[in-house]
């Protein structure tokens, strides 16, 4: 009698959690519905939906100069230091490419600067990379199976522009590990960042 009143009292706890707490779930991937989901939809690591919206009432989709501020990089005395600061900038455009190949409108976004006269009916993306990792060419060549991948990370938001609210905070890391004689650096982050930016749009297709 005890063990089976201990198990009702497992189960109505764990129920409790997870109304309280709606983390990624088998029937809730996709969900819209305000809470953070880890995993989200199977691509995305984190996502917090602070306020739901319906992508078709904005006219503009608009995403914003990535931040680069505390981005770590190699040691210059590396010799993927170059390697590494002149692949940052095909970031941003393999990310916009991955974004308007996979969002369901096909609305061109443009660069631009959110603020107190933004145009109304526009959706802002912003995002700060928070991880430009190089791994390593040799054993990416050598090893193969994944060793040695470059990896990307960003954290974001998209924000409304009328009333610069936060709508939806997301966290993504990718990585990419083949390619010819171990893929060179600007190939490879170039690639993983098309990827984020087409996880990115699967996000804003949901709503």
């Amino acid at each position: 009698m005890i063990a089976r009143k201990l198990t009702w009292f497992c189960a109505a706890l764990a129920t409790l959690s997870l109304a309280l707490c709606p983390h990624a779930s088998a029937g809730s991937k996709r969900s819209t519905a305000p809470g953070t989901y880890r995993d989200w939809n199977g691509d995305i690591d984190e996502v917090t939906v602070i306020q739901p919206f319906r992508l078709d009432s904005y006219n503009d989709i608009a995403v914003e100069s990535f931040d680069l501020t505390g981005v770590p990089l190699p040691n210059p005395k590396e010799n993927t230091f170059e390697a590494v600061r002149s692949a940052i900038a095909r970031i941003k455009p393999a990310f916009l490419e991955g974004f308007q190949r996979n969002l369901r409108r096909k609305v061109g976004p443009n660069v631009v600067e959110v603020g107190p006269h933004a145009r109304p009916s526009t959706l802002v993306i912003r995002a700060r990379l928070t991880k430009v990792d190089p791994g390593s060419q040799a054993a990416r060549y050598f090893i193969g199976f994944g060793a040695g991948a470059v990896k990307v990370a960003i954290i974001g938001e998209i924000v409304d522009a009328a009333s610069r609210k936060t709508l939806v905070r997301f966290a993504q890391e990718r990585r990419s590990g083949v390619g010819a004689f171990g893929g060179g650096y600007g190939e490879l982050f170039a690639r993983t960042a098309l990827q984020i930016g087409g996880d990115v749009a699967g996000l804003l297709n949901a709503f």
